[in-house]
């Protein structure tokens, strides 16, 4: 009868996960639905401007994830889901690191941490389901916070170069060599981009090509502007100079404005932070206090569901105030 109950409260407590885990992915979408629509608008534009830069920067990189490898590595890779997102999210952070690698880090961090989970006396299924979290989301967090980093840099130097490039432009160079002087003159990761855009072309691209697949690969609203303004002016003519000082100018109040956003929201995301993290604190002293009394969250079925409950609905608020203090701008 003892095994029989047990049994029941997994099974309601994984389909209570399941139930909220579809909520919350459906609530997620529904906050992030206009920061979508506009990059629906700027996919929409690119593809009426280059229609062929999508299908080829597409076939190269199947070909690329495609390639035949083999060994424990190259397994790991193939039980990875969304193996081109998470490609995409590597250059975009800037690591030269290959997929396979990648799936054996995050093997070799679910190993540890099931190991060490089984040692603190978790429950097999507990151990289990906590290092494979651990394991996919820890590197995940890491490439999250290197792509937030180098995009927060690449933002505050973007204004610059496209200075560089409308001086280059008022003293009579052409566009391909204003912007290879970029990527001499900047530091990175902009001048970094810019020099790849300058090696596109002279491997024998198009600038709008060269352009397109660094905007695949930076995915920033501010460089797509660039983009359109270049691709827009090679259209249907004009002073690229004069549009150029325009988008700068416009970039820089962007940049003001969330800088004031931020100031304006610190308060609420301190609140996030206490709320998150201060159950966490909690849960350790009361392990290092009174250890068999707090290893029964782990161990007790009762107190898996209650507490897979509570991280539920703990995860659920801090993602609906984090959507409430992120402005689009």
């Amino acid at each position: 009868m003892q095994d029989t109950n047990t049994t029941i409260i997994i099974f309601a407590a994984v389909i209570m996960l399941v139930v909220l885990l579809i909520v919350l992915l459906v609530l997620a979408r529904l906050l992030g639905k206009g920061q979508k629509q506009t990059q629906m608008k700027l996919e929409r534009f690119k593809m009426r401007f280059n229609k062929t830069v999508a299908a080829s920067s597409e076939a190269t990189r199947s070909i690329r994830l495609n390639q035949q490898q083999s060994g424990l590595a190259a397994t790991l890779a193939g039980l990875l889901p969304r193996r081109e997102q998470i490609q995409k999210r590597l250059a975009k952070a800037g690591m030269e690191t290959e997929l396979s690698r990648y799936a054996l880090v995050c093997g070799a961090i679910a190993i540890g941490a099931i190991i060490f989970f089984l040692i603190a006396d978790f429950a097999p299924l507990m151990a289990l389901a906590l290092g494979v979290i651990i394991g996919v989301g820890l590197p995940h967090v890491f490439v999250g916070k290197r792509i937030a980093s180098r995009m927060e840099r690449f933002t505050k130097q973007f204004p610059e170069a496209i200075d560089l490039i409308v001086r280059g432009l008022k003293s009579g160079l052409p566009v391909n060599e204003c912007i290879a002087n970029v990527g001499v003159e900047l530091s990175a990761p902009t001048g970094i981009e810019f020099q790849k855009i300058t090696d596109a072309m002279r491997l024998g691209k198009q600038l709008e090509e060269a352009l397109w697949e660094t905007a695949d690969r930076l995915d920033t609203p501010d460089f797509k502007f660039f983009v359109i303004s270049l691709v827009v002016q090679r259209e249907t003519g004009g002073n690229l100079g004069e549009t150029l000082g325009n988008l700068s100018s416009i970039l820089r109040q962007r940049q003001s404005m969330k800088l004031k956003i931020r100031a304006m929201s610190s308060e609420a995301k301190a609140s996030a932070w206490i709320v998150g993290v201060l159950p966490f604190i909690m849960l350790a002293m009361i392990m290092l206090i009174n250890y068999d009394y707090g290893i029964i969250l782990f161990t007790h079925p009762k107190a898996i569901m209650a507490g897979i409950g509570a991280l539920i609905w703990m995860s659920l608020g801090l993602i609906v105030m984090a959507k409430m203090i992120k402005f689009e701008v």
